[in-house]
């Protein structure tokens, strides 16, 4: 329900740490800023985010506030190591995405670990059979997303939407 912390921009990702202390916000806003560092290195992992479409409007934190992140994901879409899908809300099964958000990491020489995070609290999962179970979960999202060109064009949608609805 909420946009990858890769792509937050500052504004959103205050607005979705409401309720911190804010020198935690603060802290926690350079922290997510600064990861977001790995991926502009020449040898950066590549990056695949599979956002539902009712994360894209939700306009936590406001509209002009979405706008800017969302613009801030259509220009990440365009880097050589980051793909962008939107899986649709209109899909009328239920899959993956529905139990929740997950972060599954994938190494060449190493098995799979899956990141969980909850409200309070997160979880990694080492297990092989947890590290399948979620790289079948994404490959059934990836099939059910729109293609990159087609979700960038719903993002930027979205965007111009909320710029004209404040």
């Amino acid at each position: 329900m909420v946009l990858p912390g890769l792509f937050q921009t500052s504004a959103y990702t205050r607005a979705v740490m409401t309720g911190a202390s804010n020198s935690d916000v603060e802290a926690r806003v350079a922290l997510r800023q600064g990861r977001r560092e790995v991926l502009t290195r020449e040898d950066g992992p590549h990056f695949t985010a599979l956002i539902l479409e009712t994360a894209l409007r939700n306009p936590i934190g406001g509209r002009a506030v979405l706008a800017e992140q969302l613009r801030q994901i259509t220009d990440m879409a365009g880097w050589p190591n980051v793909t962008v899908q939107v899986i649709p809300m209109d899909l009328e099964i239920w899959h993956p995405a529905h139990a929740g958000a997950f972060i599954l990491f994938e190494f060449a020489s190493s098995r799979p670990i899956v990141h969980i995070e909850q409200y309070s609290s997160a979880v990694f999962l080492h297990e092989p059979e947890d590290g399948r179970a979620y790289q079948e979960a994404a490959g059934k999202l990836r099939q059910l997303a729109m293609s990159t060109a087609e979700s960038t064009d719903l993002i930027t949608r979205v965007a111009k939407e909320m710029e004209n609805s404040r």
